[in-house]
Formats: structure tokens, C-alpha cells, sequence
């Protein structure tokens, strides 16, 4: 974890291309004296970081570093080695869904091979029958000494999402009979407020409304036997009807489907 930290600094302490950086500056402060073009919320009081303030995210971390450096505070707390390796393993083996099991990132348009993406844009140019991928980078930190930055990870800076009343649905074929699965998943966005429900096969309840947790992090939930008895799954998030807001419903950023490795059914 040392040796990570180190080479994470890197970005603080020897930043690439500071002359790009300079001139970046220099062309928002003419843009600011020519047409009052406001790029920053503290040179120039834009209006807010998300509302074309680009300066302020210039040095915006584009990787996982301070997702990271809060894991290895958490890891550091642990009591014993052990513990303190699985949670390494744990950053590790973050994308993995083992044997048998199936990860998505649905804020990746390349990595969401499970998400039904309805009649897409030549149908419905308005994503109002669709989902689409959106993103979200708020809460904002700032450390002293250090830019502005989102100590989420990558992963949970986007997600799938749909509007209104639409449902998020992903599918699955190829299922082990015999086998026993369970779902983790990431609910990110916008909105704490927000509730989502999870159903398998239009049927099954996987889980109530329930509000996304906070701080963002993984949930998980047993599927019943009969969920994947006929080795396909859909898997269906229902928004809370009746929330007003922006009109963005349900917002799901990861999802993994495991296969529990030793049980079977009888």
C-alpha cells in the first residue's frame, strides 16, 4: 500500500504537461475578459462546478486514486494480516465475478452485455422507452493542497439509467439449473432520495424500495432457488413512482451475478 501511494502522489507531484495546463488558463482568462465566459467558480463565480466550469476540473482524477487511498486507510484500521489481505484481494478482485458468475459495468457502453437496452435513438430519440448512460461525479472533495475531485470510483462516476416510470431490465441465459446465485449491485446517480425495487422474472421480489446507501458501496441479495431454476434470469429495477425531480428513475452503476461455489440444490 505503500508503494501504491507513491506512485499515486505522481499525479500531485510531477504533472504531466504544465505547459498545456498554463495556456488553458491563459486562453479562460481571455475568453473572461472578451466575453465574460465564466469557467471557474472561484476566479470567475461561475455558476457551479457541473455548469461549464471546466477549470475547476482540469486536474479531475481520471483513475481510482482516491477511491483507493480511502480503501488502504480502512485496510490500515483492520486487526489482524489476514483481514488486512482480504482486503487487498478484495480491490483486486473487484471486477471479478468467479466461476460461473457475470460482471457489468453499466455506465461502459462495452462492458454491459446484460442490459436491455430498448428500441434505442432512431425509435425513441427522447430514451423515454430505452435506457441510456449517464453520469454523475458529485459529491465533490477537496483536500488541502489538491484539486477538486470525486472519491467515488470510476465506475460509480456512470451508470445505466431510465426516465420516469421505464424499468431497468437485464437478462441472463446460460444459468447452472442446479445452481445458486446472488446479485450485488451499486446504485449511484444523482439522488439519495430515490428508491429503487428489484424484481427477477416480473415475479419474484428480490427487494422493497429501498434507498440507495450512502456512502456508495456494494449491496447484495440472495436470488430464490426459483429465480434461475430454468437457467435464464431477468432481473427488473422499478423507480418509485411519484418522486418528482429531474425524471431520471432507476440509476445502476454495477452489477454482479454470482454463483455461490459449493451449494447446489436438492
Amino acid at each position: 500500500m505503500a508503494d501504491a501511494r507513491q506512485i499515486l502522489e505522481l499525479a500531485l507531484t510531477e504533472r504531466a504537461e504544465q505547459g498545456w495546463r498554463v495556456r488553458i488558463f491563459q486562453l479562460a482568462e481571455a475568453l473572461f475578459q472578451s466575453i465574460g465566459m465564466q469557467l471557474s467558480v472561484d476566479l470567475y463565480r461561475a455558476i457551479g462546478v457541473d455548469r461549464g466550469a471546466s477549470l475547476d476540473t482540469l486536474d479531475f482524477p481520471l483513475n481510482n486514486r482516491l477511491w483507493l487511498e480511502q480503501r488502504f486507510a480502512r485496510i490500515q484500521e483492520l486487526p489482524s494480516e489476514p483481514e488486512r489481505l482480504n482486503g487487498l484481494q478484495e480491490i483486486l478482485d473487484w471486477t471479478n465475478p468467479g466461476p460461473g458468475g457475470f460482471y457489468d459495468d453499466l455506465g461502459d457502453i462495452v462492458q454491459q452485455p446484460h442490459l436491455w437496452r430498448g428500441p434505442g435513438f432512431s425509435e425513441d430519440p427522447g430514451c423515454f422507452a430505452s435506457s441510456r448512460v449517464d453520469f454523475e461525479e458529485e459529491p465533490y472533495v477537496r483536500n488541502p493542497g489538491q484539486p477538486l475531485a470525486s472519491n467515488r470510483r470510476v465506475s460509480w462516476l456512470d451508470h445505466a439509467e431510465t426516465l420516469y416510470d421505464t424499468p431497468l431490465r437485464m437478462t441472463y441465459s446460460g444459468l447452472d439449473p442446479e445452481g445458486r446465485y446472488k446479485v450485488r449491485v451499486v446504485y449511484a446517480g444523482d439522488s439519495s432520495r430515490k428508491k429503487l425495487r428489484l424484481v427477477a422474472n416480473d415475479t419474484i421480489e428480490v427487494h422493497p424500495y429501498i434507498s440507495r446507501p450512502e456512502p456508495l458501496r456494494p449491496i447484495e441479495f440472495v436470488l430464490p432457488e426459483a429465480a434461475t431454476r430454468q437457467s435464464t434470469l431477468t432481473l427488473t429495477w422499478f423507480g418509485e413512482q411519484g418522486v418528482g425531480g429531474n425524471g431520471r428513475s432507476c440509476q445502476v452503476a454495477e452489477v454482479w451475478l454470482l454463483k455461490e461455489p459449493s451449494a447446489s440444490r436438492k
